[in-house]
């Protein structure tokens, strides 16, 4: 994962890697690589925006917001952009400048996240509950008054994951998940009150919660639908109580406050069918928060008729933090206003300045740098786990031996590779690296950026392994020590290119993937064999392990095998 130092408009270092991993800091390690197209030929499309589009067009002129709620959801772990290619979208940077911005327009702002801010099942999961804490010291940071409880945060164990913050000092956001309850040693249901006591007055696990923003208050409320819960209750000690009686409880509660809200919002971890039966049941909701199924965010929410004939706003946000959005909340005539803006988080709100000028004026970057001097001082990286590579399923003896074992053989091959990027990777997470540094020691960077980190017998540090830092040989063709050994035995060698399907697969010469290159997507299936077709969407799924959408939206097979081809293919 390289850094770019993401200031907008420079890009200090592009690192082209094609090796075999996961996203990175900013990822969740459930974040797998896609196929590119039926036969890996077709360029990736970069997400829908890598910038704002003109903000708040359709909002009032005539006077300011008399309220601004800032939405988000579904970060699962990702904290900053990889920075491996740009341009790439999200960022708790980005966020928190977009969110000061508002307020230095004078806009009253609070924020709201909808839950899901850990990875669901962490690589390490020290790690993930560290990225927890670290997002929720941010987004306190940023001003955001409540988060709530998703399917991360109750497979990674709800009460260990509220130990990392809200058990530690009551303080925002709280915590809010209003039918989620205790489970007894003979199943029975406990109330959340008992179940999640807190440190101060609150329990740590609420129902609802009014948050007072310029003039308007806001009545929010969490809760966990039935899909969600049907996920995670046969793998979880908590319990739930009806959903239908929670938020009834909510709204009747906040309706005899006299503070009574002016705008009620649901945190929803349901789906948006599972949101328009909530409309149906309880009209009283303005705005509803729920699950978005994949990265990108619909750019307007759906408006959903009431009962009473009112609207509720259904937002959706998209996931890993590239979007957020924003609510407007005006006074007109006929009583209040929803406005809504997606926003997505382009470079434009990456901190200016030099890195010691952003931290100051960035409240998020100095908990970056924390996070990731805590991953190395903990030995994070020492912890990331280990399985079997596919060679070694077949050949259990099988190791990594390092690209230099390879060159009395392969000489020609071996010098092409020394002159690639692939032969210097670490370099980009040791030398490059900014907001934050130390990545050389965090292994989710560091696994696409070596030889087989997560497989037996690959990298574990530079003192142990320095035969497999950087991307070498192996890193694509798997363990070598057989075939190093007995070169001629046909099986081993067979084991070194398990990403051929068939024996007789083979990728078109280097020259052809440049006529590739001017053809539609279309034109390229056609203009290929099938047994090159074959080897083109093998080799594309392989590179995808780290060039996936996250650390390299532009990823495109046709023009970067030329980068890498070996030189006893460029004939």
């Amino acid at each position: 994962m390289t850094d770019t130092s993401l200031q907008p408009g420079r890009l200090v270092a592009t690192f082209v890697l094609l090796a075999l991993g996961v996203a990175g800091l900013i990822a969740g390690p459930q974040s797998g690589a896609s196929p590119r197209g039926a036969a890996g030929t077709q360029p990736t499309a970069p997400p829908r925006s890598t910038s704002s589009p003109p903000l708040f067009n359709d909002w009032p002129t005539d006077k300011p917001p008399e309220a601004v709620v800032v939405l988000s959801g579904q970060m699962y772990g990702y904290l900053q952009p990889c920075g491996c290619r740009r341009p790439q979208l999200g960022g708790l940077e980005r966020r928190a400048n977009f969110i000061r911005g508002l307020r230095d327009r004078g806009w009253p702002v609070t924020a709201l996240d909808l839950g899901d801010v850990l990875p669901v099942a962490g690589v390490v999961p020290e790690q993930a509950i560290l990225k927890y804490g670290t997002t929720m010291a941010a987004l306190r940071e940023m001003g955001y008054s409540v988060v709530g409880v998703g399917r991360a945060e109750l497979s990674n164990g709800l009460y260990r994951v509220l130990a990392e913050y809200a058990l530690k000092k009551e303080q925002p956001p709280y915590t809010l998940a209003g039918n989620v309850g205790g489970k007894s040693g003979d199943d029975r249901i406990t109330s959340r009150d008992s179940a999640f006591p807190g440190p101060g007055s609150r329990p740590l696990v609420g129902s609802g919660e009014v948050v007072s923003v310029g003039k308007i208050r806001l009545g929010v409320v969490g809760a966990v639908g039935a899909s969600v819960r049907k996920a995670v209750e046969p793998l979880s000690r908590i319990g739930f109580t009806g959903q239908k009686e929670s938020l009834a409880a909510a709204v009747k509660e906040f309706a005899t406050r006299p503070d009574k809200p002016d705008v009620l919002i649901l945190l929803y971890q349901g789906t948006a069918a599972e949101a328009r039966e909530v409309v149906a049941s309880r009209p009283e909701f303005h705005v509803i928060l729920c699950l978005s199924p994949d990265p990108e965010a619909p750019e307007k929410p759906e408006t959903v008729t009431r009962p009473d004939g009112g609207k509720t706003l259904v937002v959706r946000v998209g996931q890993k933090g590239q979007y957020v959005g924003a609510i407007g909340v005006h006074r007109g005539p006929g009583g209040l206003d929803l406005r809504y803006q997606l926003v997505p988080l382009g470079e434009e709100y990456v901190t200016p300045g030099t890195e010691d000028e952003a931290r100051r004026v960035n409240p998020v970057l100095p908990f970056l740098d924390q996070y990731a001097a805590t991953v190395r001082d903990r030995s994070l990286l020492a912890k990331f786990p280990q399985s079997a590579h596919p060679a070694q399923v077949r050949q259990p003896t099988l190791s990594y031996v390092g690209s230099d074992r390879c060159a009395s053989c392969h000489a020609a091959e071996y010098d092409a590779w020394k002159v690639t990027q692939h032969a210097r990777a670490m370099d980009a997470l040791e030398k490059v690296a900014k907001r934050p540094e130390a990545r050389n020691h965090d292994g989710e960077c560091v696994v696409c950026h070596t030889v087989g980190l997560a497989y037996k017998t690959g990298y574990r540090d530079e003192l142990t392994t320095p035969n497999l830092k950087h991307v070498g040989c192996e890193a694509c063709h798997g363990p070598g020590s057989g075939h190093a050994a007995d070169p001629k035995n046909p099986a081993l060698l067979a084991l070194q290119s398990m990403w051929r399907p068939n024996s007789g697969d083979r990728l078109p010469p280097v020259a052809e993937f440049g006529r590739l290159a001017g053809l539609a997507a279309d034109d390229r299936e056609a203009a290929l064999s099938p047994t090159s077709k074959r080897a083109v969407a093998s080799v594309g799924r392989l590179c995808a392990g780290c060039h996936d959408r996250d650390n390299d939206p532009l990823f495109d097979l046709v023009t970067y095998w030329p980068k890498v081809a070996h030189l006893a293919r460029k004939k």
